[in-house]
């Protein structure tokens, strides 16, 4: 196992370095298909270089051969399990697109500054931000995981008392500031 500096850590965050694009990836296809095996269930993750959580109330038995899955699919037959509708990504997107266009309008001169053209160009920016968030998404926030990366364990634990997995993996050729 490859111990993954803090710092590091936090470079790879910040910077999305390939770790967290990969293991972002990996959240994905692991919440999609654990989605369809519990369909009652309300999961959502985060990623980090080190891994990513998923939470919501599972067994922890169910988390690694579905990460497994995940992990073999995405690399094979079905990348696409990558990009997620509901990814923080797509409100990121929504948000940042939809306060430029606010503030682009407010700003112009009468008469074009009016409350109907803030809100018109919010909403045509709501929606532009679907499909290019999950552009994002394909390009720039996940990435297939390289041949190098392994899942290491899953741990059950608790975040502010929400039920979650911690799923742990490795990944030598990530591994570096900017992956």
């Amino acid at each position: 196992m490859t111990s993954i500096n803090p710092l590091v850590q936090v470079a790879q965050q910040l910077t999305l370095g390939a770790a967290v694009r990969q293991n972002h990836a990996l959240e994905h296809a692991t919440i999609v298909l654990l989605s369809r095996k519990y369909p009652e269930v309300r999961l959502s993750g985060i990623s980090f270089a080190a891994g990513f959580f998923v939470f919501g109330e599972l067994p922890t038995e169910a988390i690694l051969p579905t990460a497994q899955e995940a992990l073999h699919l995405l690399r094979t037959t079905q990348p696409e399990l990558a990009i997620h509708e509901r990814c923080g990504t797509n409100m990121a997107v929504a948000g940042i697109l939809t306060g430029l266009s606010a503030m682009t309008v407010a700003k112009m001169r009468r008469p074009y500054s009016t409350a109907n053209n803030v809100i018109l160009a919010s909403t045509a920016a709501l929606v532009l931000a679907r499909p290019l968030g999950l552009t994002v998404q394909r390009f720039i926030t996940t990435q297939t995981p390289n041949n190098s990366m392994t899942i290491l364990d899953v741990k059950p634990m608790s975040v502010l008392g929400a039920p979650a997995h911690f799923v742990s993996t490795d990944n030598p050729e990530a591994a570096g500031l900017f992956g």
